[in-house]
């Protein structure tokens, strides 16, 4: 039962393969802390929400937690405040490990692979996993599985570039910062992470579509929003050209150039004309082939990583039958 699991830093999401079909679980990364009576038991067992208790306190977690919030007229708490595990809080990694184990079922049998992103894309390097990736790894490792901490940039090839051998720039959008990862062949060769503020840009996009002016709308190109992501996406992929230069990947990239993009942003109308526009001001000395933007951006890094640990345990499976 190989898991992709996609640990962002609004949403966590895993998709895992049963034998028969694919099935998907998110949650989302936000709790409501209320103090432990009656009255709050019999509410969140009527709503069915999902919840553990801490101390004097009842903490629901996810979907739930707005709805409950709304009820109560309360507001929900991030988890992942700048992409960032919360530090010296023992209670917020409790509930950390709640949500984990909301969308990781124990594995039935052995012990599985389980491919993760991590929020924001940092302390990657097997030599140097940071704290916060070892503190996942562990979350993984009690549900049963063999972790493999993956980038977010890979997982979208794996996901979008199968008509491209698996070669190309995957490059995930996030709500804080925006991983680029060089793959060929399925091998990540180079990565890099930019803090990115595209987070906010998704919001006004969101809040844009609940106007009533219609002209605005029918033509983004026409819209500031439009002018200042194009800017900000530009800025974000200069940046990156300039990181991957100095580390003499962009030589590896074979040309022309397959590029994937996820992530909420990208779901925005006309964006693959604004990340085209925004790749023309970058200046990246390479020439671009196709242009996949993610069919299903929510599950697009989930379903990379499934991919990934599907490819290691018959990779495995292949050295033991050697």
């Amino acid at each position: 039962m190989s898991v992709g699991l996609d640990l962002g830093t609004t949403e966590f999401r895993s998709l895992r393969d049963s034998g028969e079909s694919l099935i998907a679980r998110r949650c989302r990364t936000s709790y409501l802390v209320v103090r432990d009576t009656p009255g709050h038991r019999r509410l969140l067992a009527n709503t069915q929400a999902r919840h553990g208790t801490c101390g004097s306190d009842l903490v629901v977690f996810g979907d739930d937690a707005s709805e409950c919030a709304a009820m109560l007229d309360l507001s929900v708490v991030p988890l992942l405040r700048d992409g960032r595990l919360p530090q010296g809080d023992p209670v917020a990694r409790q509930i950390l490990a709640l949500m984990v184990e909301a969308i990781l079922p124990a594995a039935e049998s052995g012990t599985p692979i389980c491919c993760l992103t991590v929020p924001g894309g940092y302390g990657l390097d097997a030599d140097n996993q940071s704290l916060d990736v070892r503190f996942l790894k562990q979350l993984v490792t009690l549900r049963g599985y063999t972790p493999q901490v993956i980038s977010s940039g890979l997982a979208i090839v794996l996901a979008e570039l199968a008509s491209s051998s698996f070669s190309g720039l995957g490059i995930s959008l996030g709500a804080t910062n925006c991983e680029f990862s060089v793959v060929h062949c399925g091998r990540e060769l180079a990565r890099c992470t930019i803090a990115g503020r595209l987070g906010e840009f998704c919001d006004e996009y969101l809040a844009s579509q609940n106007t009533s002016r219609a002209a605005e709308k029918s033509d983004m190109l026409q819209t500031s929003w439009h002018r200042n992501c194009t800017r900000i996406l530009s800025e974000i992929l200069t940046e990156a050209r300039e990181k991957l230069i100095s580390e003499g990947s962009i030589r590896l990239i074979q040309q022309p150039m397959s590029i994937a993009c996820a992530g909420g942003i990208s779901q925005s109308e006309g964006f693959e004309q604004l990340f085209l526009k925004a790749w023309g001001q970058s200046g990246w000395p390479v020439r671009i082939g196709q242009t996949r933007i993610a069919n299903n951006p929510g599950f697009a890094i989930a379903r990379g990583g499934l991919i990934k640990a599907i490819l290691e345990s018959q990779s495995t499976s292949g050295r033991r039958a050697a």
